[in-house]
């Protein structure tokens, strides 16, 4: 099941065609998930939560019929549940099979940009299954390619059999690239041996300057690509990808994240 979270903001729609043409392209199944959050109860003598409920329940309905009726089938259920969005997003996961979680990055206004980077960046560390954060440029296609962007420091090669593994679920090729700087040309021998035995190249690429601004270069060369970044059991991330630069990638990449 893939579950889509929305503020029923423009760019959470754009990032709801992103999860359902997903859907649509893997057959997979679809949750709509909204979450609303109850004002204090102090001093009141109604429950404000039958209507900011009743309110968001026909968002929800508009919201639908803003979406493509190719899609609407992948639609399992809707959910519209009180809550913050991470913590309620944890609950449904830890109960239900969910196997990807989707989200924009940003929302329409400040005030929503700054709730979405900040769901997006809470979770990080937090859901055992993968999220994919989709930017406002993203393409509404299926990916044509999962760029894992390496520093050639050693990996686990769990690491290359969860890459090879969901380059196969999303069904588009798995591509190394090897960013490094000039004087460190040489990837681990041991870890390049393992993508070469899967028969999967690897792209050398020399950049001089911040990791970042040459994998955004990259990037924009490659369109339709998806960017693929790995969590270590322990919840840290890979050397090149540590929670900084994860972060810092969230809030500015034009390609969608997967994050495994």
């Amino acid at each position: 099941m893939i579950l889509i979270a929305t503020d029923y903001s423009l760019n959470a729609l754009h990032a709801t065609r992103v999860g359902l043409h997903l859907a649509q392209h893997t057959d997979s199944r679809v949750m709509l998930l909204h979450t609303f959050k109850s004002p204090s109860r102090a001093g009141r003598f109604i429950n404000m939560d039958l209507y900011i409920r009743k309110a968001a329940e026909e968002d929800m309905e508009e919201f639908i019929g803003r979406i493509e009726e190719r899609y609407i089938p992948y639609i399992d259920e809707t959910r519209i549940l009180p809550g913050y969005t991470e913590e309620v997003i944890r609950h449904l996961e830890a109960r239900l099979p969910v196997g990807l979680v989707v989200l924009g990055t940003q929302g329409d206004s400040a005030i929503r940009e700054i709730f979405m980077g900040r769901t997006a960046t809470s979770l990080l560390n937090k859901l055992s299954c993968p999220m994919l954060a989709v930017p406002p440029e993203a393409e509404i296609a299926a990916p044509a390619a999962l760029i894992f962007a390496w520093d050639g420091d050693p990996l686990d090669p769990h690491v290359c059999q969860t890459l090879t593994e969901w380059s196969a679920k999303i069904r588009c090729p798995l591509q190394l690239v090897h960013l490094h700087a000039p004087h460190k040309p040489d990837p681990d021998p041991e870890t390049a041996r393992i993508f070469t035995a899967e028969q999967i190249a690897i792209t050398a690429l020399p950049v001089p300057g911040d990791l970042k601004a040459g994998l955004d270069t990259y990037l924009a060369g490659h369109p339709r690509a998806w960017l693929a970044m790995i969590k270590r059991k322990r919840g840290l991330f890979e050397p090149l990808f540590h929670e900084s630069m994860v972060k810092r990638q969230l809030f500015t990449t034009t390609a969608p994240l997967l994050i495994l």
